[in-house]
């Protein structure tokens, strides 16, 4: 006679301790799982603020990261040892957006460049006028140098619409970069010729617009020629010594000058700035020195006048925009240089919220924005009215708009 009996069970029941470990790291690995470009910090934290950790220990949370780190790691193939690995990883795989768009344009062996972009935003970036670019280091995946963003200032917000994955900062590259997006563009019956270009002050990227588009406007972006002339003021100017204040103070009105006509640079320098100048002080000299011939004489200047001398409201050429997006970039991954994989992951949900700008109403600028135009405005009103004479006007813009690291 055989008898069955499911209800009972000879087995020892199971720890509450090792039960609740087990359920915390189920609900941990889904979440990595389901987005790998969110930190594991992260997802460890807002799980153990709901949960119950009252049972856990430092060897528990340690075997919940590795078995997170277990789990992702079986989500992509083996990590590509080389750039040509790395490239053929990314031709044997199907990159598609949310919105059924291809995402990889691009993928040049010979030159080893990527590019990430969709329809819908090279549509963009061919029909705005105001063009941004910019590259960032810490986000670019291993093998390559820089992650290249091109952004377009479309309904009063700028939008990245093109990421390059760039070998080296060599001007050729930068040329072959901007002919494949030309080219792409082309294939799809638009026409890639912006009229005008923020950029770095790099000489670089400047050769290769040039280059490539012989009748665009290039202007340097105020941010980055805040970020030079700091690195030159801190390099040289010693301001421990508090006796050197007054200097400092001098000195920062050097940081009005991109708010001047291109016409009266030249004059303000020698007229306005040298007549403070502290005498006899050569670290001071290589300073002044460092601006007059790289940025206001045009016969010797790398950067001449016309590119970042603007007479205007506009704030623009102010903005730190695209190196604001690089932060956010940059704040995805746990380390930098991360693996490729989690890259594209993470630029396919940036694309998401690219084509929720894109489709979005224009939106309204900031308040902090607003107040600088105002402020702008207000003065040239004053100083074109003869209301303030030229080196008051300087003085004001020139502490508005100081650079937050002098």
């Amino acid at each position: 006679v055989m008898l069955k009996n499911c209800n009972e069970h000879n087995h020892e029941k199971c720890d509450e301790k090792i039960l609740n470990r087990q359920k915390i790291n189920n609900a941990v690995k889904r979440k990595a799982e389901d987005d790998i470009s969110i930190r594991l910090s992260n997802i460890l934290h807002t799980e153990f603020k709901n949960g119950d950790i009252l049972t856990l220990t430092t060897n528990d949370v340690i075997l919940i990261k590795q078995n997170i780190h277990h789990a992702r790691s079986l989500l992509h193939p083996k990590l590509p040892q080389s750039t040509y690995e790395t490239q053929n990883a990314l031709k044997s795989m199907n990159i598609i957006t949310n919105n059924d768009e291809n995402f990889m344009f691009l993928n040049d062996f010979e030159k080893s460049i990527v590019g990430f972009s969709t329809k819908i935003s090279l549509n963009v970036l061919c029909d705005v006028k105001k063009i941004y670019i910019d590259g960032a280091f810490k986000s670019c995946p291993k093998y390559f140098t820089q992650i290249f963003t091109i952004h377009g200032y479309f309904k009063d917000i700028y939008v990245p619409l093109v990421f390059l994955l760039l070998p080296t900062k060599d001007s050729n590259i930068y040329v072959k970069a901007f002919q494949h997006v030309i080219y792409y563009c082309t294939s799809l019956s638009m026409t890639f010729h912006p009229p005008e270009m923020y950029v770095d002050f790099e000489n670089g990227i400047h050769n290769a617009i040039k280059q490539v588009w012989t009748d665009i406007r290039i202007k340097g972006r105020r941010f980055h020629l805040g970020q030079s002339w700091c690195e030159q003021f801190r390099s040289w100017v010693c301001l421990r010594n508090t006796s050197l204040i007054l200097i400092k103070v001098d000195l920062k009105y050097f940081f009005g000058l991109p708010f001047l006509n291109e016409n009266e640079v030249v004059e303000c320098f020698t007229e306005d700035l040298m007549a403070i100048k502290p005498c006899n002080d050569e670290k001071i000299d290589k300073f002044t020195d460092y601006i007059l011939n790289n940025y206001v004489y045009d016969d010797v200047a790398q950067f001449p006048l016309k590119i970042w001398s603007d007479f205007s409201a506009s704030t623009n050429r102010t903005t730190n925009s695209c190196e604001s997006f690089h932060s956010k970039l940059n704040g995805f991954f746990q380390l930098g240089h991360p693996n490729i994989f989690i890259l594209v992951d993470t630029l396919l949900g940036i694309q998401s919220d690219i084509y929720v700008k894109l489709q979005s109403k224009a939106t309204k600028k900031c308040k902090i924005t607003l107040e600088k135009e105002q402020f702008l405005r207000e003065h040239i009103k004053k100083y074109s009215s003869k209301q303030i004479c030229r080196f008051e006007f300087l003085k004001s813009v020139s502490f508005k708009f100081l650079p937050a690291t002098i």
